[in-house]
């Protein structure tokens, strides 16, 4: 797990996936790269009829899935939503440098290292 902290290992592995999932209390998919519908992850892990729906239209195939969006669409309406209700998927964050830790010097980038070992050269 140091590993992956570290930027030494970036692929890890389901375990530590899990680990990392149930440290951050959430779902281990919001964890994977690339993954942008958190809002609608959260709607498939919390509610049963959610998940009934999306196997109910898996093999009806685009005209299935479109039938179900503008029924989803039609009942939002009914219930006083819009599509403008539903929360915006957000960009996500770029990672945060991690902070220097007491007595262990910080990794060094590639250039950070060239330009340590110039000045080094160079004595200064």
């Amino acid at each position: 797990m140091n590993e992956l902290l570290n930027g030494v290992k970036s692929n890890p592995s389901t375990s530590q996936l899990m680990g990392l999932a149930r440290a951050l209390e959430c779902p281990a998919a919001y964890l994977l790269p690339g993954y942008n519908g958190l809002t609608s992850l959260s709607v498939y892990e919390e509610h049963h009829d959610a998940r009934e729906a999306l196997r109910l239209v898996h093999d009806l195939g685009e005209a299935g899935a479109a039938e179900l969006l503008e029924a989803a669409r039609e009942i939002r309406l009914r219930h006083g939503g819009s599509d403008l209700t539903v929360p915006e998927v957000p960009d996500p964050l770029p990672p945060a440098a991690e902070p220097p830790r007491p007595g262990r010097r910080r990794r060094l980038s590639f250039t950070e290292a060239a330009e340590r070992a110039v000045s080094d050269l160079e004595g200064n």
